[in-house]
This record gives C-alpha cells, structure tokens and sequence, in this order.
C-alpha cells in the first residue's frame, strides 16, 4: 500500500500464469521483498496441472506482510488477456499492477512506478524498464528495414506493421505509444472504458500492444515508461508452444490487429505487407 500525503493508494498486482510454477514463485518473492508493497497480488491460472495453486496456498495466502493474496483458477480457454480481464474484475486497488509470470522485479520497482503517476497527473500507464533486453546494431537494422519491432535510444512508437519501437537503451521517463503488458500500470478506471481483448488467446506477441495504442489513440499523453522501475524478464521456455505455432499465431493476430487498429490507408497496407 502507497501512501500519499494522507490517501492511502492501493496496488493491485495482476499476474495471469500458464504451467510455470517456480518461475511464478520467483516473480512473487520479488513482489514480497518491495519497498512499497502492493495491498494485493491475484493471480490467475490458466494451467493444467495443480503445481500453481498448491505453490500459492502452501507459501503465499498465508504471509506476515499483510499482502492479500488470491488464487483464482482461469476456467475458460488459455488466454493471458482473458486473465488479465479476470483479475482486474477481482481487484480493490486504485492501481493494476499487470506483471507476466516470468519476471523479477528490483526491490523499488513499485514506489518507481508510483512516482510517475505523481510526476504526470495525466499519466493513466506507467511500464517499467526490462534491463536484461540485449539487442544488436545489425538485427535492429534489418528489422527496422521491415517494420519489425526494433530498439531506439529513449523512442517509444507503433508502427502499422503491428510492430513497435521500444525504447532501447532508456535513460530518462518518456512517453509512450504502447506499453508491454508484462510490466505495466494502469489506473484501475481506464478499465471503466477499455479491456484487454479476449478474442486473443494462447500466445499473441500484440495483446498488449493492443489496449495501451487504444488508450494512446484516445488518451495521448497518457502513457509512460520510466528507466528507474527495473526487471529481469526471464523468458521461461515453460508454457510456450512450438516455433510453428507461433509463427502461425503471430500472423493471423496481427492480421486481425491491423485491421482493428491501424488506418486503412493505401501506405499503412503496403507497410502491413512488406513487413
């Protein structure tokens, strides 16, 4: 719980997690260690096993940090995003906290995710700063050759290819057109307008793409990133389905994603193509 003057802020942290228990007990002991703790952590299981649930009732409903924690068991189809929907509908915090099961945030993740909303009054999300993100001169090239998603210093952009520039290296707090869902803050009443689209299911390298370039196109200087809130993104192999299903996920979401989001103009198609 934040305190602010004398209001006491609220963050509920949202966690949707797929058959990655240990990965999953990681990124909660890291929550458990902040120096802002959240009032609340749900976390949302789409597995086919029981390894999380016990994991979460044996060490974590219980605690002495007054955390309240919940397990909620997803039982509609495999999807992050219909997660997310679930836990934001089981949430008291004035703040969503949206972290993906694979992560292990620094100590002052939270207070620095706080302290951009108190920065930026209009700011209605915040994302936090993957430091462990390696990319190289050479594949940002080519991938920016094809609108593909590539880095640029302190550049945060959605392209129509549905790809994206990420900011990469960030060495101050920028605004964005997109923000990862994996990492990120919302104010909980953008939630009274917009969803995480539930139509997307399994993987999809866009869901979170999708709200936060929603929210930009109403709200434009309403999202932000900040080089202080720091993680470790892991990349757990657990969970994940095979190369070919991801290639062929990929295009069909970001088929769908284009023509949801993106201006059909003659030059945004032809950027949609080539890419």
């Amino acid at each position: 719980m934040f305190i602010r003057g004398r209001v006491r802020t609220k963050i509920s942290t949202i966690i949707p997690t797929y058959n990655r228990a240990r990965d999953l007990e990681d990124c909660l002991d890291s929550l458990f260690t902040q120096t802002v703790l959240p009032f609340e952590i749900i976390v949302v299981d789409n597995a086919d096993n029981l390894e999380t649930e016990k994991l979460i009732n044996e060490k974590y409903i219980r605690n002495n940090k007054k955390i309240s924690v919940k397990y909620i068991k997803n039982g509609k189809l495999n999807s992050a995003n219909i997660a997310r929907n679930i836990g934001a509908d089981n949430s008291v915090g004035d703040f969503l906290l949206f972290l993906d099961d694979d992560v292990v945030l620094d100590p002052n993740f939270i207070k620095e995710i706080i302290n951009v909303f108190q920065q930026y009054p209009q700011a209605v999300g915040v994302q936090g700063y993957i430091k462990n993100r390696v990319t190289s001169q050479l594949t940002d090239f080519i991938k920016k050759l094809f609108f593909l998603s590539h880095s640029l210093k302190n550049h945060n952009k959605f392209l129509p290819s549905m790809q994206d520039v990420f900011a990469y290296p960030l060495t101050e707090i920028i605004r964005c057109q997109w923000l990862m869902a994996g990492c990120t803050c919302y104010k909980k009443s953008i939630f009274d307008n917009f969803r995480f689209d539930n139509n997307l299911y399994k993987y999809c390298s866009g869901d979170d793409a999708d709200i936060s370039y929603r929210i930009y196109k109403i709200y434009s200087q309403s999202l932000y990133q900040t080089p202080y809130a720091t993680l470790i993104h892991k990349i757990s192999d657990k969970g994940r389905p095979d190369s070919k299903e991801v290639v062929m996920t990929g295009q069909v979401y970001h088929t769908y994603l284009f023509f949801k989001n993106i201006d059909q103009n003659l030059r945004n198609k032809l950027i949609f193509i080539w890419s």
